[in-house]
């Protein structure tokens, strides 16, 4: 393991999978990594075979430094990371989501926290999100993202919002295992830890979320984050039961803790996580029907 020079300006890396992405949120982002208080290197945008291809912003001077890479099937943010790593060379890599904002001192505060912590291979941050009164935002940051406080320290491992990990601990674990569509930050984190690489929160910066949380979104996401993503990941009924298990343990959570506002959305997600299987499921028979013809 490496200890790193606080007097040496490292490179950084910054891979950013996108798929569907906001024009404007992943504007934002690139932005943001641009304007930090640590220089970056290079910035590589992975379109991980969006159905509408991304785009870059107008960059202008800073053009040269940002890369589009378009892969031509989509199979998840491991694999657009992954590719994003293989163009890097950088000693530390930078995997940071769209409709990310980091604040501008986050990389020279993670930088500087893995320079004293040689153990560390990846830390994160807290992530705020930028509609805190927003109903379906407080669902989510509730029941879809973890919360993080107190000092910093080791974590079981970094969501996958915006990491800074040692190359060195990635190459030691081969990168993102592409097989996870749902648990990739996980999983990388706990291969890095039995290599002996620990993953630590670090307290004293944060990064801003600009998700626009909206009913149809959240009942996909609550989908994909039981690894249903088509009629061929498992069976409808075994959909009913997982997602009626679930919405009965939050409502139940919800009831006892005192949280009556988000009943109304528990109910709401879990008919909409239904409806939206069925109907990709009808939407499969229909097109086998068809290419019988």
């Amino acid at each position: 393991m490496c200890t790193l020079d606080r007097q040496v300006t490292l490179a950084v890396d910054v891979i950013i999978p996108a798929y569907r992405e906001r024009p404007v949120a992943l504007a934002a982002t690139i932005e943001s990594c641009l304007n930090q208080t640590y220089p970056v290197s290079q910035v590589y945008v992975v379109d991980d075979a969006s159905p509408s291809p991304v785009t870059l912003p107008s960059l202008g001077e800073a053009a040269g430094r940002v890369h589009l890479l378009r892969l031509p099937e989509n199979k998840g943010a491991a694999t657009a990371r992954n590719a994003g790593l293989v163009r890097s060379s950088a000693s530390l890599s930078w995997c940071l989501n769209s409709e990310i904002v980091p604040a501008p001192d986050w990389l020279e505060t993670c930088v500087n926290y893995l320079s004293v912590h040689p153990d560390v291979g990846a830390c994160f941050t807290s992530m705020v999100p930028q509609s805190p009164d927003r109903l379906w935002t407080q669902w989510r940051m509730r029941f879809m993202e973890l919360r993080y406080e107190g000092p910093s320290g080791p974590a079981t491992f970094a969501p996958g919002h915006s990491v800074l990990f040692r190359r060195e601990a990635v190459q030691k674990v081969g990168g993102y295992d592409t097989l996870q569509r749902n648990n990739e930050d996980s999983d990388i984190c706990v291969r890095m830890r039995d290599a002996g690489w620990e993953t630590h929160y670090v307290a004293s910066s944060s990064v801003l979320s600009l998700q626009q949380d909206t009913f149809g979104g959240l009942s996909s996401k609550l989908l994909f984050r039981s690894n249903w993503f088509s009629p061929e990941s498992y069976s409808l009924p075994r959909v009913f039961l997982d997602q009626s298990r679930w919405f009965a343990e939050r409502m139940g959570r919800n009831i006892v803790r005192g949280r009556f506002q988000l009943v109304p959305l528990d109910v709401a997600l879990w008919g909409g996580a239904l409806t939206v299987a069925c109907r990709r499921v009808l939407a499969e028979r229909r097109d086998r029907l068809q290419g019988r013809k």
